[in-house]
């Protein structure tokens, strides 16, 4: 619990509290950037090793297997730091995204992030295409064996998406999308 209080106190100025769940506190920014897109975050405190999360997070072309949300996730021929998402949610068209990813060493962990690509070519147009989608997830010790994880998205999902899917995805849906991957390390992350 004390973590999480720590947690709440070191979020930067700009962030406002959603909730807390899972291990986690989760943000939304106070403001929207210039493309429309109002950045959220999420802070956790988790029991397991950071190294599990690295060899997760590390595999980008396997994250449709850990997040319901992505349906399908492929590498990019000739092109080793660029995977391909499809986006299915309920009651929504399908949203898909070529995505330029990256990892690096940070203090004490790691940091895995993606952009939208320059090239979003092998888009198959079963889906609409993601306007903005960047972010990343950083993993560093915590102190305690455990692990600190930081994640942080910007995502516009362009098309007609409704309002309500909008504001779920900022509340419940952000919670479900980090819990899935703490259940999923959990369970096969050893």
């Amino acid at each position: 619990m004390l973590s999480l209080l720590l947690i709440s106190t070191v979020a930067s100025a700009g962030w406002e509290e959603l909730a807390r769940s899972n291990g986690c506190v989760f943000y939304k920014s106070d403001s929207l950037e210039g493309s429309g897109v109002q950045p959220v975050r999420a802070e956790c405190d988790w029991p397991m090793e950071p190294g599990v999360l690295h060899r997760l997070l590390r595999k980008s072309a396997d994250h449709d297997l850990y997040f319901a949300s992505i349906s399908k996730c492929e590498p990019v021929p000739d092109h080793p730091d660029r995977v391909w998402q499809l986006h299915e949610s309920p009651g929504i068209a399908p949203r898909e995204v070529v995505l330029q990813v990256s990892e690096v060493d940070v203090p004490g962990g790691k940091r895995f992030s993606w952009d939208k690509a320059d090239d979003q070519s092998m888009n198959s147009g079963r889906g609409v295409e993601v306007p903005v989608d960047s972010g990343f997830w950083e993993i560093t010790d915590n102190g305690s064996g455990g692990s600190k994880l930081v994640y942080e998205l910007r995502y516009l999902p362009g098309g007609n998406a409704p309002v309500f899917m909008v504001r779920w995805f900022l509340g419940t849906g952000m919670q479900t999308f980090v819990g899935e991957l703490r259940r999923y390390a959990e369970k096969h992350g050893r």
